[in-house]
């Protein structure tokens, strides 16, 4: 009963996200890079903006088995996104076996947050890409910023678009197979070193200085 309760809540969140995404303009660049099957990449303090670019596409995400994760899974299923339930502390592994089963029976893309759901702040998991080297697709880390953002106190800085504003969605070079094979550990150092200059970037061509 709890469950539904909170994933009911998450329904009504998706269809404000909605109403949220129409005011909105956005800019999408590097767009060519969701072309192909991948695991799109990003931090959880910048999903919103990412999320809000690809509504009612089909992708998989995952969501934890908290309450949080079933507001969570209720807004995805509402937002026209699929979900696994499962975090790297619970149930994580048969998770990102489920997830991997979507994508290659026809989801367009896995996206993940490489830090969620509870941290630590901006250090890679490497949940997203063991999900790449498994399935043989791409990785694309992803980002957005825009130019009236909402950050808020939370363990993630989340960063989100107020209404009525301009929002910069950047996808990156996807990462192939080759550049996949090295060592996890300091592929996730890389990923985070990626993400953390593709925000900064749009930060400061937005607002003038980096929100993070």
């Amino acid at each position: 009963m709890r469950e539904r309760f909170f994933y009911f809540l998450g329904l009504v969140l998706g269809l404000v996200i909605w109403v949220w995404r129409a005011t909105l303009r956005f800019e999408r660049r590097n767009r060519s890079a969701m072309e192909q099957r991948c695991v799109l990449a990003f931090w959880h303090g910048r999903l919103m903006g990412v999320m809000m670019d690809n509504l009612g596409c089909g992708a998989v995400s995952m969501a934890s088995q908290s309450a949080d994760g079933a507001v969570a899974a209720g807004a995805l299923a509402a937002l026209g996104l699929r979900v696994a339930r499962g975090s790297s502390s619970r149930r994580g592994r048969e998770a990102l076996v489920e997830v991997e089963a979507i994508l290659l029976g026809g989801a367009p893309f896995a996206g993940l947050t490489v830090d969620g759901p509870r941290g630590p702040w901006r250090q890679v998991k490497p949940g997203a890409l063991v999900l790449a080297r498994r399935a043989g697709v791409p990785l694309v880390p992803a980002t957005f910023s825009c130019r009236r953002p909402k950050l808020l106190r939370s363990w993630d800085r989340m960063v989100l678009p107020l209404p009525f504003t301009r929002v910069v969605v950047e996808y990156g070079a996807p990462w192939d197979a080759g550049r996949l094979a090295g060592d996890i550990h300091q592929l996730g150092s890389e990923l985070a070193v990626e993400l953390d200059g593709m925000g900064d970037r749009l930060d400061r061509e937005l607002l003038g200085n980096s929100l993070w």
